[in-house]
C-alpha cells in the first residue's frame, strides 16, 4: 500500500519538495511532482515542504475506528515521543485518553526500545563488528537499504522498537489481540505494512488528534492530573544520541550519534569509503530525531521544553524490568535499482539545451531542486526533471522572446516609470519620431518627446487601459496611443502606431469632399438663379403677350359693332 498520497490538482510547479529531498525521489511529469517510490525513504520532508498539500501521509482512521467498534481487543503502543506532542512527563493521563477512546489498554514502546538497545549491546559486546549501525529508524533503514545497498550487512539485525514492543504485547495479550502504534514517524506506516502480524496499523499524531477531536477529547494534555511515574533510561530514545545515551557502553568502541538526512548520507559516504572503525552509529533521518519527526505538530517539533521533559523522565539508570527472552533478530535486503546513467556527451549536450554552453554558465543555484546543473542533466536524462524546471534558462528564454517581440514590433513602446522617466523603448519610437536608430531613450524625462499629460493622467487615474489619437507637432505624425497602467510594476506602458498616412490620406479625402460639396452648393446656387432669371423673363413675356391679346380682342370686338 502507497504511503504517501500525491494530489495531483494541488501541486503548483514550486519544486519546493524537491529542494527537500535529500535522495532526489521526486519526479517533475506533466508539470507536476511525483513520488517515486522504489527511491523514497518516508522521512516526509516533502509532505513538512509542499505549501500546497499535494503531498500527505495516507490516513488510517477509518480502519482503526472500525477496529475499535468490533469489540476485538484493541491495544495501543505510543512513542515516548508523546510528550513533546501532548504535554505532561508522565504517561497516565494520555493513557487513559486512549481507553476513553476504545482502547483496551495502552503502553510505551519505550519498553521496545529497551529490549532493542539491549541487543545493540550485545552486539557490540561480541567485538566482530568492525561497526554497527542502528537500525530502529525505519526511513534510514530505507536509506540504506535502497541507496547504500553495500552496507547494508552493517545494520544491526535487530526490529525496531515499534517491533519489539508488538511481539511484547502479542506475547502477553494473544494473537487474536489487535496493536496500533502511535507516534510522529510516516515510515512507521510503511513498516507495519511489510511485517504482518505484528502491528496492525500505524498513526501518527495528526491522526491521533482528530479521533480525539471527533469524540471531544481535549488534545492539549499539559495539566491534566497525574501519578509519579519512574523514570525509565529507555525513554530517551526520541533524542538525538537517545539510543547511545541508555546504551552501556565498551570501551574499545566508539559511540557516534548523526541525525538529520543529509548527514546520515554523509556519514554513509564515510563508512563507504572506510574511513570509519570500531564504532556504533545511531542514525536518525529527521532532524532533532524523532522529536524532530514528521508528524509532531510543528510548535511542539521545535519545543527546547519538550526535550527537558524527556531528558528528565529518562535521566536515571533504571529502565524497564527485564522481559523473557524474545526473538527480535531481523534481517535486511537491498532494494536498490540503478538508474541508467548518461554518457558525458549526453550530459553536455541537455546542458547545452539549457543554455549551459560553458562551465561559467552553470549557475547551480539550486531553484529547480537540484544541487547542480550537472546533477540536474543527469535526472532530465533519467525521465525525473524537466528543462522547464530551470529558472535562469525560463527567464532567459522569456527575456529572449520578450526582447525579439519588443525589438521587431512595428509599433513604439514606451515605458515610463512615476517619475515620468523613460524606463524602456524600443527602435520603432525612433522611426515613428524620425530620429536617429540609436538614440538613446531610458532616463530621459518623457517630456522631451512628448506631451506628458497623458501619462500623469494614467498614473493618477489608475485605469488600466486608455486609448486616443493625437498630433504630434513637434514630428509631423498622427499617432493612435493606448496607455497600460501596470501598477504593479509602478510604471505607465504606451503602445503608439504611427497612422500618419492613414490620417492625412483621410484628412485630404475630407478636404476633397469638402471641395466637392462647395462646388456642388456653387453649382446649384448658380442653377437656382439662371432658374429664377428665365421664369423672370417668361413672366414679363407672358404679360405683355396677355396685353396685346387682349387689345387685340378688344380691337376685333370693336369693328364687328360697327358693321351694320
Amino acid at each position: 500500500m502507497d504511503v504517501l498520497r500525491f494530489q495531483k490538482a494541488n501541486c503548483k510547479d514550486c519544486y519546493k519538495c524537491i529542494r527537500r529531498c535529500a535522495v532526489k525521489a521526486i519526479a517533475m511529469r506533466d508539470h507536476h511532482t511525483e513520488v517515486i517510490d522504489e527511491d523514497c525513504v518516508l522521512c516526509g520532508r516533502c509532505v513538512l515542504a509542499c505549501p500546497q498539500y499535494a503531498n500527505q501521509a495516507r490516513w488510517d482512521i477509518q480502519p482503526v475506528r472500525q477496529l475499535l467498534q468490533s469489540g476485538k481487543p484493541v491495544y495501543a503502543m505510543v512513542a515516548p515521543s508523546f510528550s513533546f506532542q501532548y504535554g505532561p512527563d508522565e504517561f497516565g493521563p494520555l493513557r487513559r485518553q486512549l481507553m476513553t477512546l476504545g482502547f483496551a489498554d495502552a503502553f510505551e514502546s519505550a519498553e521496545g526500545a529497551c529490549l532493542v538497545k539491549t541487543q545493540y549491546e550485545n552486539l557490540v559486546a561480541q567485538g566482530d563488528r568492525d561497526v554497527i549501525l542502528s537500525s530502529c529508524c525505519p526511513s534510514v533503514v530505507l536509506l540504506i537499504e535502497r541507496h547504500f545497498p553495500s552496507l547494508t550487512p552493517l545494520l544491526a539485525p535487530v526490529l525496531s522498537p515499534m517491533q519489539a514492543e508488538a511481539k511484547l504485547l502479542r506475547r502477553r495479550f494473544g494473537p487474536d489481540a489487535a496493536i496500533v502504534y502511535i507516534g510522529s514517524c510516516i515510515a512507521a506506516k510503511n513498516e507495519c505494512d511489510e511485517n504482518p502480524g505484528l502491528t496492525d496499523y500505524a498513526l501518527t499524531y495528526d491522526e491521533l488528534n482528530a479521533l480525539f477531536v471527533s469524540n471531544k477529547l481535549p488534545v492539549d494534555l499539559h495539566g491534566a492530573q497525574c501519578s509519579p511515574e519512574p523514570r525509565r533510561r529507555s525513554r530517551s530514545f526520541p533524542l538525538p544520541g537517545g539510543v547511545i545515551g541508555c546504551m552501556n557502553k565498551q570501551e574499545d568502541y566508539s559511540y557516534l550519534s548523526v541525525d538529520g538526512l543529509e548527514n546520515c548520507i554523509a556519514a554513509l559516504n564515510e563508512i563507504k569509503a572506510g574511513r570509519l572503525h570500531r564504532c556504533f552509529i545511531e542514525l536518525r533521518a529527521c532532524t532533532g530525531s524523532c522529536a524532530g519527526g514528521p508528524k509532531m505538530s510543528a510548535d511542539a517539533r521545535n519545543r527546547l521544553e519538550g526535550r527537558i521533559r524527556i531528558a528528565h523522565t529518562a535521566d536515571t539508570l533504571e529502565d524497564f524490568p527485564p522481559q523473557p527472552t524474545l526473538p527480535l533478530e531481523r534481517t535486511f535486503h537491498p532494494r536498490y535499482s540503478q538508474a541508467k546513467m548518461p554518457t558525458e556527451e549526453e550530459i553536455q549536450d541537455i546542458l547545452r539545451k539549457l543554455g549551459k554552453n560553458s562551465p561559467a554558465d552553470e549557475l547551480n543555484c539550486g531553484t529547480c531542486g537540484y544541487s547542480t546543473c550537472r546533477e540536474k542533466a543527469i535526472a532530465i536524462f533519467q525521465g525525473k526533471a524537466d528543462i522547464t524546471m530551470c529558472l535562469p534558462y525560463m527567464k532567459k528564454r522569456a527575456e529572449s522572446l520578450s526582447d525579439k517581440i519588443i525589438s521587431n514590433s512595428p509599433n513604439a513602446i514606451l515605458a515610463v516609470d512615476s517619475a515620468l522617466r523613460i524606463k524602456l523603448a524600443n527602435r520603432a519610437l525612433a522611426d515613428i519620431l524620425g530620429l536617429p536608430g540609436d538614440t538613446v531613450f531610458t532616463g530621459r524625462q518623457v517630456s522631451d518627446l512628448m506631451d506628458d499629460f497623458e501619462f500623469i493622467t494614467a498614473f493618477s487615474s489608475g485605469e488600466h487601459t486608455k486609448a486616443r489619437k493625437t498630433y504630434l507637432e513637434a514630428y509631423d505624425k498622427y499617432v493612435e496611443q493606448v496607455f497600460i497602467s501596470d501598477e504593479s510594476n509602478n510604471l505607465v506602458i504606451c503602445l503608439m502606431k504611427d497612422i500618419t498616412q492613414a490620417e492625412k490620406t483621410r484628412l485630404s479625402l475630407q478636404k476633397t469632399k469638402s471641395e466637392a460639396v462647395e462646388i456642388t452648393d456653387q453649382i446649384i446656387a448658380k442653377q437656382m438663379r439662371i432658374v429664377h432669371e428665365i421664369a423672370s423673363l417668361l413672366g414679363e413675356t407672358a404679360a405683355e403677350t396677355k396685353v396685346a391679346l387682349t387689345q387685340l380682342k378688344n380691337t376685333v370686338a370693336m369693328e364687328e359693332e360697327k358693321l351694320p
